[in-house]
């Protein structure tokens, strides 16, 4: 018996001692050298980044479909106060792509720390100051303009947040756990999305009949808050050693010093759109679930104004939690491999849940739009989060992140709102805004095909497949 547990400990120890020899020849270069304390302080401050980002940005998606459109525009139809509301919505993210555009370039060349830092005071400050806002009956048209002025302000920042996130927090991470620590910048995004809207709930609660007076000012100024918290946490972030090689190289003279975007555009620019169009499903088609359909609960169900904020709230805390699910899915499953199935039934479940929101029970419509929001968005959500970092080299990456996702959100994810909001007036119905979820599900599944051309999934542990930028950049190299 003695000899016999003898044996079995050796075993055991041995086995223990391949699994950890295999995960540490496992790990890139970057993160062999790097305790795991740095990989996970990284994906907490790109998380962190990302919260307090779409905290901004669920504020006013609520505030657009409840506050603004009569607080802040001149106007006495319910329809052209919605339009006006959800068009000023839509000038932050025609301004993402100028800041997605100048911050990447700033994080591609001086680096992902500093930026990530700067982007995060501008979109704070800028929420902040909603709160403060006078209204158009106090100041009439200047209202507007003022709201429109830090909308701007906000997408600037916001134009390259989320870039540096997912590109932070991939370069940090042992390449086996890279799709899980990227989707930690996913979940962020609806952790502050949900954060956002419990607060426009809870000020509701608490104001009561005063709440379209002035309650609805606290959650902005809540910002200035969790700016200091985010401040603090990412000042510790170190920069991740994959732009210390590429600004050693350029400091050599080894690697060209171009501008990352025109490289991309000169000589990638198939890569380029390749990622563009995986994006179509998180702008044109989940912004239907996130943020418009909060507006088609409360004023076309009838829903109560609670009601619809609690939905989606749910919706976007069971994301939180099922985009992680889905990160360290895509380090096993493959991150295409998940995007495709999870962009498949993207395309197949806007009709029937439309059909079930017209039923008008809210265990029902959530449910329905827990199938479309956790088994779709967020499955594509989280494989798109490593996969994004992959298709582009180090060098090039932050640009080409902020460019695909930016001019995509610029073109669908403020405009989806507004445009669905039109589709509805104009049909009286909502098959023709269904008819839109499927058309960008497609797109996004289309495009994700046509990746396989540039990474693959039997690549996504390849370090140097991962620092050139996937098959044909690795190709290039070799």
């Amino acid at each position: 018996m003695l000899a016999l547990s003898t044996m079995w400990r050796l075993r055991s120890y041995r086995a223990t001692e391949l699994i950890m020899t295999d995960i540490q020849t496992s790990l890139p270069d970057d993160a062999a050298q790097a305790p795991l304390k740095n990989t996970r302080r990284a994906a907490i401050g790109a998380a962190v980044g990302s919260a307090i980002e779409w905290y901004d940005y669920s504020l006013y998606g609520a505030a657009a479909a409840l506050i603004f459109n009569h607080q802040f525009f001149g106007t006495g139809s319910q329809v052209g106060g919605l339009l006006a509301a959800f068009a000023t919505f839509a000038v932050g993210y025609l301004a993402r792509p100028l800041g997605g555009i100048f911050f990447g370039h700033l994080g591609d060349k001086v680096g992902r720390k500093p930026v990530m830092v700067l982007t995060l005071v501008l979109m704070g400050l800028s929420t902040t100051l909603v709160g403060f806002l006078p209204t158009y009956a106090t100041v009439g048209a200047v209202a507007p303009v003022l709201l429109i002025s830090l909308r701007i302000l906000q997408g600037l920042g916001a134009g390259a947040e989320y870039a540096g996130a997912v590109t932070l927090s991939s370069e940090s991470a042992p390449a086996r756990h890279r799709g899980w620590y990227a989707s930690w910048s996913p979940a962020g995004v609806w952790i502050g999305s949900a954060i956002g809207l419990f607060a426009f709930r809870v000020s509701l609660s608490l104001t009561g009949d005063k709440f379209e007076v002035w309650g609805w000012r606290i959650p902005f100024l809540v910002s200035a808050l969790l700016l200091v918290v985010a401040f603090l946490i990412r000042e510790h972030v170190q920069e991740t050693k994959a732009f210390e090689e590429v600004k050693k190289a350029r400091e050599e003279g080894t690697t060209q010093d171009n501008v990352p975007l025109v490289s991309l555009l000169r000589s990638e620019k198939r890569r380029l759109f390749t990622a563009l169009g995986t994006n179509f499903i998180l702008t044109g088609y989940s912004y239907i679930s996130q943020t418009w359909i909060l507006s088609y609960l409360t004023n076309d169900i009838k829903m109560a104004a609670g009601i619809s904020l609690v939905i989606q709230a749910v919706l976007l805390t069971v994301g939180a939690v099922t985009v992680l699910c889905f990160g360290r899915v895509s380090d096993t499953f493959g991150r295409r491999r998940l995007f495709l199935w999870a962009a498949g039934l993207g395309v197949l479940w806007p009709f029937p849940v439309f059909a079930i929101i017209d039923l008008k029970n809210p265990v029902l419509t959530t449910l329905a739009l827990l199938v479309c929001f956790a088994g779709s968005v967020a499955a594509t959500y989280a494989a798109q989060a490593a996969m994004l970092p992959e298709l582009f080299p180090s060098a090039l990456r932050y640009s080409g992140i902020a460019f695909a996702r930016e001019v995509s959100g610029a073109l669908l994810g403020g405009t989806t709102p507004l445009i669905a909001t039109a589709l509805l007036a104009w049909a009286g119905h909502w098959w023709p805004v269904a008819t839109w979820m499927v058309v960008m599900a497609t797109v996004a599944f289309a495009c994700a095909w046509y990746s396989k051309k540039f990474r693959r999934d039997d690549e996504q542990w390849n370090d140097a497949s991962f620092l050139n930028g996937g098959v044909e950049a690795s190709k290039e190299v070799g």
